[in-house]
């Protein structure tokens, strides 16, 4: 569901409690940066984002996702990274 706000679409990032808990401690740069677009309102989790806001997030978890690759020996993103692009992709 969406709604209009200053004439740009807002749409909702919906996430499980136990998913976002897992960013919180596995990811704390990605959790800070998603709690700035919880919607408080909601007694769900979810991110109100604008198409622009959400390609932006998309980006920052991409970007974790491919550094995580260089951590490992044989160059392939680790199982928390791979975790991670599931509840993403649920999202």
């Amino acid at each position: 569901m969406s709604q209009k706000l200053d004439n740009m679409e807002i749409g909702y990032l919906y996430f499980d409690a136990k998913d976002y808990l897992f960013i919180q401690k596995r990811f704390p740069e990605l959790y800070n940066l998603f709690e700035q677009y919880v919607d408080r309102r909601s007694n769900e989790i979810r991110l109100a984002v604008t198409d622009k806001s959400c390609d932006y997030l998309d980006n920052k978890v991409l970007l974790v996702i491919t550094e995580s690759a260089a951590y490992t020996p044989d160059g392939n993103p680790t199982d928390d990274a791979v975790k991670l692009e599931t509840i993403w992709d649920k999202a």
